[in-house]
């Protein structure tokens, strides 16, 4: 035994073994905060505090964060971006390019797990949603979820038939959960675009634009050689568990074919089956991509356009039907624009309060608040809807008609604040016909009057817009 420990411990002039020496520590970064994490702390008070509430995902924003991040702080500069995205009551699209941003830097850490709730939210935003959908089902397969991964998978060539090896990652999970292809002349309701292109009578050229309940698609009607629009069912709207979405889809569809009015977009076909929507082509763009590629409208033009939508929106009313959604994004033309004799077509009934069992007229609703900020009136916001929440919105349109703006800055749209003045039009659009800019300013500001009692009725409205319309004829407007 003694020998053994001499061995161990060595003997005087013998050999020790070498000390064990401990693996140097790598420290973390020093972190002292700076300049830029300042700047990050004194918006987060302000946002909390409902200001600054429009630089949320501006550039400054994220330029702060790529300086903490690129400081060695990567961990830190993430709980700066969750805790901007953690303050309440800030629209969802406001939100949206810091949300993705963050994602991007989870995925970067391969932290992707961390940033699904993130993802969801992101899906309902257009412009990330693509992304969004394929980075959760590239989550869900690689987790053995082949259900969900299917599903976003679906959600992805809904949007881009030929985004890269989406096709193939379908086709083999829909073998392995038991789900068979659809046949020639489904479409993608399931989320597959392919039933459209293999042999069917309509087939997909490209994405026109999507909206609350579905995608709408350039297409050709082989049958009868025509180029038409295709309104396909979103995919995650398709399931048995959401029958009230599809039933809502096509009772649009019948709404529309029912009115049966030249300012409205005509339903040529519908086939529940395959979940589609088929309609005419408004080969002339919206009035949205109008004002933004050719800027405000001639008064004269404005106010005809105005007089159709209002033609539209009576022949609905008349109907009981409430648009709830009127603005330029869903005002289709024809033909180009700027042609003589193009008339404007108003679409999308997807989210428009339908009439009750009574089929009673210009009743008002009680509902959760639907449309679009800055075209709803404030009565809309509440829930409260009926056909003078239409008018207001026809008001706001007819604003952006003339100006190439809404009336409200973003703050001031945020806050909820309205005011009859908000439509006042600037003086360089009336000054060149002082006989008529009086009454045309009257007329935005009654039909834009913030009490719905104070509006007219469609009716009325629309007798004014003819008559404005004829007196700047007699005027010389062109």
């Amino acid at each position: 035994m003694a020998g053994f420990f001499k061995r161990l411990f060595g003997r005087p002039g013998g050999k020790t073994l070498p000390p064990v020496i401990a693996p140097p520590v790598v420290p973390e970064p020093v972190h002292l905060g700076s300049e830029d994490e300042a700047f990050l702390a004194q918006l987060v008070a302000d946002l909390a505090e409902g200001k600054r509430r429009d630089q949320i995902s501006g550039p400054d924003v994220l330029k702060r964060i790529d300086a903490v991040w690129a400081s060695g702080h990567e961990r830190l500069a993430i709980e700066w971006m969750e805790k901007l995205l953690s303050i309440p009551e800030i629209p969802l699209p406001a939100t949206a390019p810091l949300r993705a941003n963050l994602v991007e830097r989870y995925e970067q850490r391969g932290e992707l797990e961390a940033a699904l709730g993130h993802l969801e939210k992101l899906t309902i935003d257009a412009p990330f949603a693509l992304r969004a959908h394929y980075l959760l089902a590239e989550h869900a397969r690689k987790r053995g979820d082949h259900e969900s991964a299917l599903r976003h998978y679906e959600a992805v060539l809904g949007r881009d038939v030929d985004y890269p090896n989406v096709r193939v990652r379908v086709d083999r999970l829909r073998q392995q959960v038991g789900r068979a292809a659809p046949v020639a002349g489904e479409t993608i309701a399931g989320g597959d675009v392919a039933g459209v292109q293999a042999g069917a009578r309509y087939r997909l050229v490209r994405e026109l634009g999507r909206g609350a309940t579905g995608v709408v698609y350039l297409a050709r009607d082989a049958e009868l050689d025509r180029d038409v629009a295709i309104k396909l069912l979103h995919p995650h709207l398709a399931g048995t568990e959401r029958a009230d979405a599809l039933a809502r889809f096509f009772h649009e569809a019948r709404v529309m074919a029912s009115l049966r009015h030249p300012n409205v977009v005509a339903v040529l076909d519908m086939d529940e089956a395959s979940r589609r929507i088929v309609m005419e082509l408004a080969a002339g763009g919206t009035l949205k991509d109008v004002l933004r590629e050719r800027g405000p409208r001639p008064l004269r033009r404005a106010i005809e356009r105005h007089g159709q939508v209002l033609s539209a929106l009576a022949a609905a009313h008349r109907r009981g039907i409430v648009h709830c959604d009127l603005k330029p994004a869903n005002l289709m033309f024809r033909r180009d624009v700027d042609l003589p004799g193009v008339e404007v077509m108003l679409g999308d009934f997807g989210v428009a309060h339908l009439p009750d069992a009574t089929g009673q007229v210009g009743a008002v609703a009680k509902k959760e608040a639907i449309g679009t900020i800055s075209y709803m009136a404030p009565e809309q916001r509440r829930g409260e809807l009926s056909p003078a929440s239409d008018v207001y919105a026809s008001a706001v349109v007819l604003f952006e008609n003339l100006t190439a703006r809404t009336p409200w800055s973003r703050e001031r749209l945020m806050a909820g604040i309205r005011r009859a003045e908000d439509f006042m039009l600037p003086a360089s659009v009336l000054a060149p016909y002082p006989t008529v800019a009086e009454e045309v300013q009257q007329h935005l500001l009654r039909i834009g009057d913030p009490d719905p009692a104070k509006r007219p009725s469609t009716a009325q409205a629309l007798a004014d817009s003819q008559r404005l319309r004829e007196r700047l004829i007699a005027a010389g407007a062109v």
